[in-house]
């Protein structure tokens, strides 16, 4: 049996037993430190030492996993204060969110499916929808508003992961261009507005505040609810 590693030789017999918290907490750390895309059920089975049977014995699909695993994070995080003034509240609401998980590089590829959720997270929809509801709207109109709120999140936190990764890569001394640092004037002789505003466009990118733009979204979906 040479050669033979001792995760290979459990995995061929019976599933071996695992603790839940111990499937949920090995999830965690995998995606925190390789991110969603290379996770798979297989290499959490051999990262516990275990069959694939024994981690499906708990979690029967992997959403069904990333659910206990939003939830186990939402369950660790602290409720913030928030604003009385229903416009506020909903702009504090969604920059609490981004910020939260923004702290989750990996959170956007899983939520993007739509698939899985935090059950102890739900407490931002109830919130969100009920201060809506306060400033006028009806519930379905309120969804519609969290709806568009919540691309807003995706694309906001794959901006952040991707400014992040910008960094990390200029400290290494490998920076990479920006498409204003490629483009040239006679390139874009067709597209005489783009022109005018490549000189600007770094001070614009750099003046970009997340939250000022939430209160902007959070603006113009409020002057849309029906009368």
């Amino acid at each position: 049996m040479r050669g033979v590693t001792s995760n290979a030789l459990r995995r061929r017999g019976r599933p071996v037993r695992v603790p839940r918290e111990d499937v949920v907490a090995a999830t965690t750390r995998m995606l925190d430190d390789g991110g969603a895309e290379g996770f798979s059920m297989r290499k959490l089975a051999d990262e516990l030492g275990v069959s694939t049977a024994a981690v499906y014995h708990h979690f029967p699909t992997k959403a069904a996993l990333m659910i206990a695993v939003l939830s186990a994070r939402a369950d660790q995080l602290d409720r913030p204060q928030l604003p009385r003034a229903p416009r506020d509240r909903l702009v504090a609401i969604i920059t609490y969110l981004i910020d939260v998980l923004h702290e989750m590089p990996w959170v956007a590829d899983i939520l993007v499916s739509g698939e899985s959720f935090g059950r102890a997270a739900m407490w931002i929809l109830d919130e969100f929808v009920d201060t809506a509801t306060a400033l006028g709207a009806t519930d379905d109109y309120a969804g519609y508003m969290y709806n568009a709120v919540w691309r807003f999140i995706l694309g906001e936190l794959m901006m952040r992961r991707a400014e992040a990764e910008r960094t990390e890569a200029t400290a290494q001394g490998h920076p990479r261009p920006r498409w204003t640092d490629q483009a040239t004037p006679e390139a874009l002789a067709d597209f005489p507005t783009t022109v005018r505003m490549l000189p600007k466009w770094d001070t614009i990118r750099n003046a970009y505040r997340t939250e000022t733009a939430v209160g902007h979204l959070i603006d113009g979906l409020i002057a849309g609810i029906p009368a």
